[in-house]
């Protein structure tokens, strides 16, 4: 069973996931889009490339904190916990990727873009939420 500690079941938890995920989705439809692909023209083929990255991030980030009251309070908890987590689960999802059921394969460049790009996406967002945290108490 799963460690319920690991997940604070608050309203404030279900708004960070569920932007957490639009920011992951967004991120890498961004990426179909500079290399020539329009998400909304082949959705089959986004959801293809964006699901193994959700199922990692929903597979890492519960497991290492990331949805606690104590890390969305502590700037430094934050920065430790969803950096590592983005980084388990973009490996997850390139793991999934390089799988012959999946398109796209794994080459480094995307392993390195991809943890880069979600670091610098959902890391600012993460900064907001322990600010936000903090003038709230």
């Amino acid at each position: 069973m799963a460690d319920l500690a690991r997940f604070d079941r608050s309203a404030t938890t279900v708004l960070v996931l569920v932007v957490d995920l639009a920011i992951v989705a967004a991120q890498l439809s961004y990426g179909l889009i500079t290399h020539g692909t329009d998400p909304l023209a082949d959705p089959f083929y986004t959801v293809e490339t964006v699901a193994p990255f959700l199922l990692g991030w929903l597979l890492a980030a519960p497991m290492l904190g990331v949805y606690t009251a104590r890390v969305r309070s502590s700037l430094v908890e934050t920065l430790l916990s969803v950096g590592l987590a983005w980084i388990v689960a973009a490996l997850i999802g390139v793991g999934l990727r390089a799988t012959p059921w999946l398109v796209g394969g794994a080459p480094p460049a995307f392993v390195l873009v991809t943890v880069a790009t979600g670091l610098a996406t959902l890391l600012p967002w993460r900064v907001l939420v322990v600010a936000l945290a903090r003038l709230r108490s």
